[in-house]
């Protein structure tokens, strides 16, 4: 929680001047676990065959909605991830096979498709909106590894990747990391509309 500020009590320093944590927040849609055992596995396939990966050990596969860091309120935030989606339904979330991202010349990120995006762009956009911030284009996946190096990529058969499979996103999860933590810890489940 942010230091607060009692009025009965003399501070020997101004106000504004009175340091505050500024913790990193996310919200993300978390499959079944089903879905993230198998992308676990897919991970690790590709680390046997290229061990330099980017190794993700603390995150569980996801569909990133929002990061940003913030002073340190937990309230606040869960309020304002309620208020924006407050009325938005649930929906399927369909994978639809394995793509690649490319990071310029250097790397790639191996990736699962997802085939009816638009309900994330929604969700995406009303979170940005809350936040009083501009929304950035998205393209919604899931990652199964980033940060592989380009030209080792392309020696490896990709086809048991092609994942396919789907889920109900009924919530999206607020997931809070503080300074010097290795990992996000869950903080709040929101739950969508039931319409």
């Amino acid at each position: 929680m942010p230091r607060r500020h009692n009025p009965d009590q003399l501070t020997l320093f101004p106000l504004d001047t009175i340091p505050t944590t500024m913790v990193s927040y996310a919200v993300v849609i978390s499959p079944p676990r089903n879905i993230v055992d198998h992308v676990k596995i897919m991970e690790n396939k590709v680390y046997d065959f290229i061990p330099e990966a980017k190794h993700e050990q603390y995150l569980k596969a996801h569909i990133s909605l929002l990061k940003f860091t913030s002073e340190e309120d937990d309230t606040r935030i869960i309020h304002l991830v309620k208020s924006a989606v407050a009325v938005l339904p649930s929906f399927e979330v369909q994978l639809n096979g394995y793509d690649i991202f490319r990071h310029g010349y250097t790397s790639d990120s191996l990736v699962l498709q997802i085939s009816n995006p638009q309900p994330i762009i929604e969700l995406h956009k009303s979170l940005f909106k809350a936040l009083k911030r501009k929304t950035p284009r998205i393209t919604p996946h899931m990652t199964i590894v980033k940060e592989v190096p380009h030209h080792k990529l392309r020696k490896i058969d990709l086809s048991p990747f092609n994942y396919y499979d789907s889920f109900l996103c009924t919530q999206i999860t607020i997931l809070k990391k503080i300074p010097g933590a290795r990992q996000y810890d869950k903080l709040f489940e929101v739950l969508l509309s039931a319409q």
